[in-house]
């Protein structure tokens, strides 16, 4: 049994046991009252008679309100009985104007959003580890399913126009200037110089026999094939040595080359034609429909990439979204001015896109009630508070032998006319 229909049943058996702890009172009043009818009516008699009068009346007139709130009392067609069933249109209408007006009214939304730091109430969620687990759970479940009814040439059209439009707004000569001079003044030249070295020698070595032919190329046909080899070897050679040398620290070969990258990259940044380069090199870039390719191919990596790791046990993507959404909550946490933009946002969120639909949603919850079942609604309602109102039946009926009681004495006690 689901925990929903197993809450319902322990509500209905403790309205029961209510019900009958409640009937069985105004039955005890009941049969105490007929009872005194059979006995001499002395003093104490009266005062009991007068105690279960009371307690009989206190008692039907508590039964009698608390049914006619959910059925007709007896099933007589009496006026102004079974009020949640007949009213039930109308308890939709006042539900749905309680909510807009107690709920939704701008003033007072703005008031209770303003009494808290949302922003790092939220952030404070985002940092905890069921958030974490939560928002990364949806991600992966939902992944498939961009994947697979993803578009691939809108996706393709839309990052391409994204990319050529930033490349449009970039200005370049200012980025590569700090590029280069980042890159000089740490010495991270020489570290692309190292990198394209260490690839050149295989390629070197691969390309041997294609500089023999070269070098017979020139030397002409009488000239000895033997001495087309060693030059050949020695060209390969003298090339690897150059290689080696300049990955040497501190060799003379390095800090040559090192001198002359800077020099080159100086003059070019000083020179008048650097900015128009660059920017003839952007334009052709961002129009060059070779962009849409590599785009493509990046897309079709990218989605191989994530379908294989989202058959893994821990999928990767998983991992990384949890981790992405703490560290969200940790910066929101440690920086005021993004949690005042986030405040911001969710008292604009509220105002200007909520609070707009106030009748609506007002309609909508006055719709939504209307079109339940009048008995099922009853019944649900009943099953909620009935409970507790039967109570009232048990203290209607306590209650009204106290007072019975109360008024026989003070009778008693007063003088006869």
């Amino acid at each position: 049994m689901i925990s929903g229909d197993s809450s319902r049943l322990e509500k209905r058996r403790a309205l029961l046991r209510q019900r009958r702890l409640a009937t069985s009172l105004l039955l005890v009043a009941m049969a105490v009252f007929i009872a005194m009818q059979f006995l001499p009516h002395g003093f104490a008699v009266r005062l009991v008679t007068s105690a279960a009068e009371a307690a009989l009346v206190g008692g039907f007139a508590d039964w009698f309100a608390i049914t006619a709130l959910f059925r007709r009392p007896l099933g007589l067609p009496i006026p102004h009985t079974a009020l949640v069933r007949t009213q039930k249109d109308r308890i939709g209408r006042a539900l749905g104007n309680f909510v807009r007006d107690r709920f939704l009214d701008p003033e007072l939304v703005l008031q209770r959003l303003r009494a808290h730091n949302r922003a790092l109430q939220l952030a404070s969620w985002l940092m905890s580890e069921s958030a974490g687990e939560f928002i990364a759970g949806r991600v992966v479940a939902l992944l498939p399913v961009v994947l697979k009814t993803a578009d691939d040439e809108a996706v393709l059209r839309f990052v391409a126009e994204l990319a050529r439009e930033g490349m449009r707004r970039l200005d370049v000569a200012p980025l590569a200037n700090a590029a280069v001079t980042r890159l000089l003044e740490g010495g991270r030249h020489m570290e692309v110089v190292d990198a394209f070295s260490r690839l050149a020698e295989p390629a070197l070595a691969g390309m041997q026999d294609t500089i023999i032919e070269k070098v017979g190329e020139q030397t002409g046909r009488f000239f000895p094939l033997y001495f087309d080899r060693k030059i050949g070897r020695a060209i390969v050679r003298g090339v690897r040595a150059w290689l080696d040398e300049i990955r040497t620290p501190d060799s003379a070969e390095r800090h040559e080359l090192d001198g002359w990258i800077r020099r080159m990259l100086e003059e070019f940044g000083s020179s008048e034609n650097c900015a128009r380069l660059l920017e003839e090199a952007r334009s052709v870039i961002a129009a060059n429909p070779a962009l849409h390719q590599v785009l493509a191919a990046v897309w079709d990596e990218f989605k191989r990439e994530i379908a294989a790791d989202l058959t893994r046990a821990q999928p990767q993507s998983e991992i990384v979204s949890a981790r992405i959404i703490h560290t969200a909550g940790e910066l929101l946490r440690q920086n005021r001015q993004m949690q005042d933009y986030v405040n911001t946002a969710l008292e604009r969120l509220i105002v200007d896109y909520i609070a707009p639909w106030r009748e609506q949603i007002s309609d909508f919850i006055a719709d939504v009630v209307a079109g339940w079942d009048a008995k099922t609604v009853s019944d649900l309602v009943e099953l909620e508070v009935g409970r507790e109102l039967q109570f009232v039946r048990i203290n209607g009926t306590v209650i009204g032998a106290l007072i019975g009681t109360a008024l026989f004495l003070l009778s008693a006690l007063l003088p006869a006319g």
